[in-house]
């Protein structure tokens, strides 16, 4: 049986299944990227922003490892940010 007569018979199309995919498949990044999230703002008690803002602050200190956490939280921030908008608009494409 082909993927076509399957669809045809349970009465989808083959939109509807692809974009049910794609919310689906941005639903688990969504899930990863909020407990990156999370796990940065657990690790140092703080806000994204306010973690910023204090390495902001030591003008003259390096501390590579925070400045690499500070990258990773900033993209898992941004991908998060991605998602949500991507998950929104497939929700509401027709």
């Amino acid at each position: 049986m082909s993927i076509i007569e399957v669809l045809n018979k349970t009465g989808q199309t083959e939109s509807t299944v692809l974009r049910e995919h794609l919310i689906l498949t941005g639903l688990a990044k969504l899930s990863r990227y909020e407990a990156e999230c999370a796990l940065f703002e657990k690790k140092y008690g703080e806000a994204l922003e306010s973690f910023k803002e204090r390495l902001n602050q030591k003008h003259q200190e390096e501390d590579f490892a925070l400045e690499d956490d500070l990258m990773d939280w900033e993209f898992a921030d941004a991908a998060l940010k991605w998602w949500r908008s991507q998950i929104e608009e497939l929700r509401h494409a027709g």
